[in-house]
């Protein structure tokens, strides 16, 4: 059950004055052009983290109200798979997130009661690709086949010279995830830390990360909402360490 985070390119967005900006993403800067390595697999030694222009990054994970809109911007007809049953089966769970009505070329599409500002699940790679293009297009009725991305291009996307909104790359994101800028170096954990976070022992005290068995008591997954938990990377991005797993465009299809 996947989400992702994306980036902005800082110098590359171009903003149409006329277009309407449905979904607004909080985004958090990420400077320090240049940083050293980090080198977190031992076999072999791969660096991963170093980043050699400034961009920004969603300060939360893209939320199932986020996707909804989307959706029913671009998805009245939905050829490219946009929507996914398990949205509406909750993949098995029996809590869906997103359902739809209607038939084709009127559907519809409505955020679940309670999960709206959850983090949007169910997604594929292109699925991202799509959206990010929509976002690069304006939003509204703009394409989701060109722009960051050219979908056409089939099995291997790559970023077009243009691309403004993008899923991040392996490097961006373990960035933004445990790079702290003061002092030069990486922490264990995404939230600053080399401290093992502390389970919560309780369904009410709020939780710095959201993993291991508490969370689960609602008779199944439990998703925090974005911004519910306490802990975050030095750079203020929420969220890199459990709830969901994240798309990076490192993935290969």
């Amino acid at each position: 059950m996947r989400t992702w985070l994306f980036i902005l390119l800082l110098g590359l967005a171009v903003w149409r004055p006329e277009a309407q900006a449905d979904v607004i993403i909080d985004m958090t800067y990420i400077g320090d052009v240049g940083n050293d390595p980090d080198y977190p697999y031992p076999d072999p030694w791969i660096p991963v983290g170093s980043v050699s222009y400034d961009y920004q990054i969603s300060t939360y994970e893209i939320t199932v109200a986020q996707y909804t809109e989307f959706l029913n911007n671009v998805a009245a007809s939905d050829p490219s798979g946009l929507w996914s049953g398990e949205m509406e089966s909750g993949g098995g769970s029996g809590i869906p997130i997103i359902t739809r009505s209607g038939v084709d070329g009127s559907y519809t599409y409505t955020a679940s009661a309670g999960t709206e500002n959850e983090p949007v699940r169910f997604l594929s790679f292109y699925d991202t690709c799509r959206f990010c293009n929509w976002l690069a297009n304006g939003q509204g009725s703009g394409s989701t086949e060109t722009g960051s991305y050219t979908l056409s291009d089939g099995y291997s996307l790559t970023r077009t010279g243009n691309a403004t909104w993008v899923v991040p790359s392996e490097d961006e994101w373990y960035k933004a995830a445990y790079y702290d800028p003061e002092t030069d170096t990486y922490s264990t954990y995404p939230n600053g830390s080399d401290d093992v976070p502390s389970e919560p022992t309780d369904e009410t005290t709020p939780r710095e990360m959201n993993f291991g068995d508490v969370p689960y008591w609602h008779g199944g997954v439990y998703f925090t909402a974005i911004g519910e938990t306490t802990g975050c990377s030095s750079y203020g991005v929420y969220d890199m360490g459990g709830n969901v797993e994240e798309w990076t465009d490192t993935f290969e299809p």
